[in-house]
């Protein structure tokens, strides 16, 4: 049993992430701006808080930094740097400074730049793409994440192990509607539109992953074993996208014959598999995701 700092805990994967938590037995403790309806340790305030945030640390055994503006449409770009780069700095100085060794940082693929076409989005070079292809950000949220894992790396060099998650959009259960809005009209969808908490996400190729999957993958970062200074990254993603054309079929339709297929063996085993190589996640963090939500549109126009 361990005693984890969640930052972010009252948000969507905050609450998944501690119910995972507490189900194996931990004792944790949750950052936000507000509480949630968990039974933990509550500390309430700003991530960017030194004083908070010290006082939330101390004692623990890992830290799981979620807290973040979640993407370009929920703050300005002044907003997004602040809370995301300065909040993670407070979190990563405040770990270190309490002796902690493990922090688990949520990152995102859009470090890849293949996630928001309003932030001029950079097609990617190859597929499928794995930790060697450049980060490609452009947009505010984006950048923050890339900033982010180099300040991550950054306290990993001084003797923490840092794990960084680059997730793909978190399906929440009350995100099933709008993920069908978009997969009967996708041409002119423009959500939230049937009352979910965002739009339905995951870039051009409609990428996703359950929030029991992402919340398990926490736990296995919490508990991979590593030695001081190590940094470690991972694109976490189901293993089908909600797209209604196979992967590499969209990405001819979208960049022509620009993108490379480096491993054409992948889309031919599955049509729909992610943009992303999952093969780091499977093999170092012992994750592979078991949930998809490609159910939800058998029967809708073009799926099958």
């Amino acid at each position: 049993m361990r005693t984890i700092l969640v930052t972010g805990a009252a948000g969507l994967l905050g609450r998944h992430v501690v119910r995972d938590l507490l189900a194996h037995r931990h004792t944790v403790r949750g950052l936000d701006r507000h509480r949630a309806d968990e039974d933990i340790e509550w500390h309430v305030g700003d991530v960017a808080s030194p004083e908070l945030v010290a006082k939330a640390v101390a004692g623990a055994d890992v830290v799981m930094h979620i807290a973040a503006i979640p993407n370009i449409w929920s703050g300005d770009g002044q907003t997004i740097m602040r809370v995301n780069l300065l909040g993670t700095y407070t979190v990563l100085e405040a770990t270190e400074a309490a002796g902690i060794k493990r922090l688990i940082f949520c990152s995102s693929d859009s470090v890849a730049g293949y996630t928001v076409r309003e932030g001029k989005m950079l097609a990617p070079r190859y597929a499928p793409l794995d930790l060697d292809h450049p980060l490609l950000a452009t947009d505010p949220y984006a950048i923050s994440k890339v900033a982010g894992e180099g300040l991550s790396r950054a306290f990993a060099l001084r003797g923490m192990s840092v794990v960084a998650l680059r997730t793909v959009f978190v399906a929440y259960p009350d995100m099933a509607g709008e993920i069908v809005a978009r997969a009967k009209d996708p041409d002119n969808y423009r959500g939230p539109m049937v009352g979910g908490p965002s739009s339905a996400g995951g870039g051009p190729l409609h990428h996703h992953i359950d929030p029991r999957d992402l919340a398990r993958a926490f736990r296995l970062a919490m508990e991979m074993k590593m030695v001081p200074g190590e940094f470690e990254r991972f694109y976490l993603s189901a293993q089908v996208t909600l797209s209604p054309e196979p992967t590499l079929e969209r990405l001819r339709r979208l960049h022509g014959g620009s993108v490379e297929v480096r491993n054409p063996d992948v889309y031919a085993r599955q049509p729909f598999a992610p943009l992303y190589d999952l093969t780091h996640a499977a093999e170092r963090l012992g994750f592979v995701a078991e949930y998809d939500q490609r159910h939800l549109l058998a029967g809708l126009p073009g799926f099958s």
